[in-house]
């Protein structure tokens, strides 16, 4: 195995509202809820961060980004309801759509390489056409903030978790919503989609993982008992395996089905875990909290010992494919600072209206060209 050695835990004047991972190269960026944005070039080590840039195109908090798919582009979303578009060589704002939504935006994640998925803290989700600027579909189920999305390309279906005690289940294609859930009388938080689209994973404000069977939307059908504390962000190791962060400040390792606490990964003392997200090539996770910091952790040891089992596997398998044959033929076969001058009087409430969202979304001239 790799020897571990991290980059540099990233230092802040003011909370972390949500960080997102380059999909191809070693660069972070991150929102605060001063409305800066910032991007840097990470390098394991002590001191080794490289500050791209940074920029403030809003006073208002940042509260969402997402990548473009091809990295040229940052998307980016605000509590005052403004989409606004970086270049991600330069931090330069190439296009900015103020009141996109009514409300505070909480989440974002794109879908494809040309619809962006946006949530506001009315309970509204809104898909985009980034080549045009304009609104695709609009769904208004809910009527309490979306706190997290996810996504799965193959049946085109976005899933989303609502403070509420709702998930609600959309066609990407189809006006109306497929299904909700039962409300579970408890604020819902965070979303992943596991176990090769046959489950969907929901962290709670009670501490609980909802465990839900892909097309049988009606109530949860497992559950996993065991955080002490609301469990803010979830991000996907694998198939068969979770990190949690949590407001005890602990990120945790959860296999799903069999359900096993396998480990903790690190923790931010204890400060609340805003976000956690793996790297473009799976060598880190990082983690934003309140103590306004970004810290990485070395999680290749999470798949190595898998990937290994899997190799012996195969190659047990050539080998006896081989022996097969043989017999066969015998017979006859940086940290960057900030300053903290915002007009934004929300401080982040610790609980629920946080970010996170991890995502993807190609900069295009014609974005937003309706403006």
């Amino acid at each position: 195995m790799p020897v571990s050695l991290q980059p540099d835990t990233l230092s802040y004047k003011s909370t972390v509202f949500d960080f997102a991972f380059h999909p191809t190269q070693d660069i972070i960026a991150t929102g605060l809820i001063t409305g800066h944005i910032s991007c840097v070039r990470y390098v394991p080590g002590l001191g080794n961060n490289q500050p791209l840039w940074s920029v403030r195109p809003s006073k208002k908090s940042c509260r969402g980004l997402a990548f473009s798919h091809d990295g040229a582009g940052l998307f980016t979303v605000s509590k005052d309801g403004a989409i606004g578009a970086l270049d991600v060589n330069t931090g330069a704002v190439l296009i900015k759509k103020p009141e996109a939504h009514d409300d505070p935006i909480n989440a974002i994640k794109l879908l494809t390489e040309n619809i962006l998925a946006t949530g506001d803290d009315s309970g509204t989700i809104k898909l985009w056409d980034v080549r045009t600027g304009n609104e695709t579909m609009q769904y208004t189920e809910h009527d309490d903030f979306i706190s997290d999305f996810d996504y799965d390309t193959d049946s085109k279906t976005l899933v989303a978790s609502s403070g509420q005690g709702t998930i609600s289940i959309y066609d990407i294609r189809k006006p109306t919503m497929l299904a909700m859930s039962a409300n579970q009388d408890d604020e819902l938080l965070s979303i992943c989609i596991v176990k090769d689209r046959r489950k969907v994973v929901v962290g709670s404000q009670e501490g609980v993982l909802n465990i839900y069977s892909w097309g049988d939307w009606g109530d949860c059908t497992d559950r996993f008992i065991g955080h002490p504390n609301s469990i803010d962000t979830i991000c996907k190791i694998d198939e068969d395996t979770v990190a949690t962060g949590s407001s005890d400040g602990i990120i945790r390792v959860i296999d799903i089905l069999p359900n096993k606490f396998q480990g903790i990964v690190g923790e931010h003392e204890d400060f609340p875990i805003e976000c956690i997200k793996v790297s473009h090539d799976k060598t880190y996770l990082a983690s934003s909290s309140h103590d306004d910091t970004v810290r990485f952790w070395d999680v290749r040891y999470l798949t190595g010992d898998r990937e290994e089992n899997e190799d012996d596997s195969q190659e047990a398998q050539e080998v006896t494919g081989d022996n097969e044959k043989d017999s066969s033929d015998d017979e006859a076969g940086p940290s960057g600072d900030m300053d903290v001058d915002s007009d934004d009087s929300d401080a982040p409430k610790k609980s629920n209206r946080r970010p996170k969202k991890q995502a993807p979304a190609p900069t295009n001239a014609a974005f937003f060209d309706d403006l």
